[in-house]
């Protein structure tokens, strides 16, 4: 009984781990500063984080090589730099 139990904890415990080490896949537009709204870019701001979030824990998960690492990595550095850019535009355009 208490191998059968051991074996069911085990089970989950990888299935759990390896459910939460996918790359998300959502990755979210970001609008255009010029013709947005408040509210686009508040519900962009609130979709990008959460992006990032969940990439950030895929790839403290995910067994990727050094390589694919950085370069997943500097992806994400440079998607949220552009969403920084079209915060700062949208700032300047609408005060």
């Amino acid at each position: 009984m208490k191998k059968l139990l051991m074996v069911a904890a085990f089970s989950a415990a990888f299935s759990a781990s390896a459910w939460a080490c996918e790359a998300p896949q959502n990755k979210p537009e970001i609008p255009d500063p010029s013709t947005a709204v408040t509210a686009q870019m508040v519900k962009s701001n609130n979709l990008v984080r959460e992006y990032v979030q969940a990439k950030e824990a895929y790839l403290n998960c995910a067994r990727l090589s050094n390589a694919e690492l950085r370069r997943q990595e500097s992806a994400l550095k440079a998607f949220a730099d552009e969403f920084n850019q079209a915060i700062r535009e949208f700032r300047s355009v609408n005060g």
